[in-house]
């Protein structure tokens, strides 16, 4: 039966209050386009009713969903939804690693009888961008970012309705062997716009940036030829990234005695500061012992 031609008092006359509440949204969403946001409790396969591009004919096809339950309603984002460029396609371990993320969705369909809908990310994603852009992104100011999903070494997030892929080097002035150590789906963080390109439509962010720098002041808290205790946080060639403290590494060398099978990342170990690089705030030093 079409939504329209449902008996809402009759189906709704049950309800309890957090129910009716959770319904009278998803209404609003269908009939408004108002964005609604929920939790990623998984993704699911299932077959849905989708116009075909060509014909228009709406055919049951088999295809990767979010899910979305804020109460007790499932909502299905089918993965051609998700993203706001209808050609992107991501692999389908993204959209796993997507639970636990907070999304924007617009309601598209709704099976009140079987208590479920379908939704669409792009939808909500053109309402957010459009409400971003009427305040003029300006370079400098500070913006939320919602993780959406973490991989080792890259994580994607959203941010006033833009999707960005950010590096370490957007994240932390420290070195982070596995994001997925420090970032979660779900997690907001604030970030410096450090970019706008109106034509292709891309935001560049520094969540790093909206910290002070751990360099300053570093010549008192580390002085020249001070011994300070510290844990290797990663490798690169030829030396080792030694964690003084939070977000703050020492570029260690190895010496003439020293080679790479000599440490592991999480060795403790003493090191001695024995330079700053004030241009590239960067702090070195020189293993003397493990402990």
């Amino acid at each position: 039966m079409d939504f329209k031609d449902l008996d809402l008092t009759e189906l709704d006359k049950d309800l309890s209050e957090e129910q009716l509440k959770e319904w009278n949204a998803i209404y609003a969403s269908y009939r408004a386009g108002s964005v609604l946001t929920g939790r990623v409790v998984g993704m699911d396969t299932n077959t849905i009713t989708l116009p075909d591009k060509e014909t228009g004919e709406y055919k049951r096809v088999a295809i990767n969903c979010l899910v979305v339950i804020s109460y007790r309603v499932k909502v299905l984002i089918p993965e051609q939804q998700v993203w706001f460029d209808e050609k992107t396609t991501r692999p389908e371990h993204v959209l796993r690693s997507m639970t636990g993320a907070t999304i924007d969705y617009v309601i598209t369909g709704i099976d009140r009888e079987s208590d479920c809908c379908t939704a669409s990310r792009r939808l909500a994603m053109g309402v957010r961008r459009r409400s971003f852009l009427k305040l003029t992104p300006k370079v400098g100011k500070k913006v939320s970012v919602n993780i959406l999903a973490v991989g080792a070494t890259h994580l994607l997030a959203t941010s006033g309705g833009f999707d960005m892929t950010l590096s370490q080097r957007d994240l932390s002035y420290g070195m982070i062997s596995d994001l997925r150590e420090k970032f979660h789906p779900g997690e907001m963080h604030t970030a410096i716009l450090k970019e706008y390109d109106d034509e292709t439509k891309q935001l560049r962010v520094s969540v790093k940036e909206a910290e002070p720098h751990p360099f300053d002041g570093v010549e008192i808290r580390h002085p020249l030829n001070s011994r300070r205790a510290s844990t290797i946080s990663g490798k690169y060639k030829g030396g080792v990234f030694c964690k003084l403290e939070e977000n703050l590494d020492c570029l260690c060398t190895y010496s003439m005695y020293q080679c790479d099978e000599d440490f592991d990342i999480g060795d403790q170990v003493i090191v001695v500061i024995t330079k700053y690089d004030y241009m590239r705030k960067l702090v070195y030093g020189k293993i003397v012992a493990k402990w």
